[in-house]
């Protein structure tokens, strides 16, 4: 492991283990649980929101809240770096596993043309911090890399798992895309999965050269669809896509999403007799000057 780490103020300060369920009991089939998150003007968690706050239409139909609390069962994360060897991220990603240490099983994947996982799911934090100790500087992938893969093998992998609260945390320079995959297939992937969305970009950056395409029309068309999925994903998961301009964002970003993980709202409904399921969900709250984000499409 990296020692310098420690230095950077990275040490652990709780020895506390993850949560290894929600006290109560898991809901029947017949029951949906989503995992919403609230904030206020400033971006601050609210977590004094009770059931009757929330109005929740499943395929246009309003369902019966059965319960909804603060959530305390573990989160499922995959991070995904995709910094083209600039190291960029490795500081502000060390801070954010130590502040979700309790409370995820979390994944560390580097996108290096093809994504390579550093690190299977654990609680572990120090085999994460050796993870990401190894995301110093080091040669890069000029000629593009392969996102839309890496978001799609978490995807496929935290289905594959069943995860019950699943994350995927892509953090990426930006640059030119080289995949095989469309937008509409890691889209449904990521439906399926559950999986809320993250991503944290780089504005303007040119920390990636772009190169000269031998097929403009593919390379457009691979952009486009990692276009998508970065703008898209995040809307229809219920996640959120940031764009930040310097080390100081993404450190700041992260610690403020690590506080909207650890204060989401766990809520199980039913639906009315008789309807069916819906892949399309809409969530609000009654109380004013209050920002919910939630799943728009669901697994069904």
């Amino acid at each position: 492991m990296d020692r310098r780490l420690p230095a950077l103020g990275l040490a652990v300060m709780f020895s506390c283990g993850v949560v290894d369920a929600q006290d109560k009991p898991q809901p029947p089939s017949s029951s949906r649980t989503v995992y919403i998150t609230a904030v206020d003007k400033t971006g601050a968690p609210i977590e004094d929101l009770a059931g009757t706050d929330f109005e929740i239409k499943e395929g246009g139909k309003a369902v019966e809240i059965v319960e909804a609390g603060l959530a305390r069962n573990p989160l499922q994360i995959a991070l995904i770096v995709d910094d083209n060897g600039t190291g960029l991220f490795r500081s502000g990603l060390a801070r954010f596993v130590q502040r979700m240490q309790g409370h995820a099983t979390m994944s560390l994947s580097s996108v290096v043309g093809q994504t390579q996982k550093l690190v299977d799911y654990t609680p572990d934090v120090e085999l994460l911090f050796q993870g990401i100790s190894t995301l110093n500087a080091r040669p890069g992938t000029p000629d593009g890399g392969q996102l839309l893969e890496g978001i799609s093998e978490a995807a496929n992998d935290l289905r594959k798992r069943e995860a019950l609260r699943p994350v995927i945390i892509a953090l990426t320079v930006g640059g030119e895309e080289h995949s095989t995959v469309t937008s509409d297939h890691v889209l449904d992937q990521l439906r399926q999965s559950g999986a809320a969305l993250h991503v944290f970009s780089v504005e303007s950056s040119a920390l990636r050269s772009t190169v000269t395409a031998t097929k403009p029309r593919d390379l457009l068309q691979e952009n486009m669809h990692l276009s998508r999925v970065l703008g898209d994903g995040p809307k229809q998961s219920g996640g959120r896509h940031q764009s930040i301009v310097a080390s100081t964002g993404i450190l700041n970003g992260l610690q403020a999403l690590a506080s909207e993980l650890t204060s989401q709202y766990r809520v199980i409904y039913n639906l009315p007799a008789g309807a069916k399921r819906s892949e399309k969900l809409n969530v609000a709250v009654k109380r004013k000057g209050v920002t919910v984000r939630a799943p728009a499409k669901l697994p069904i």
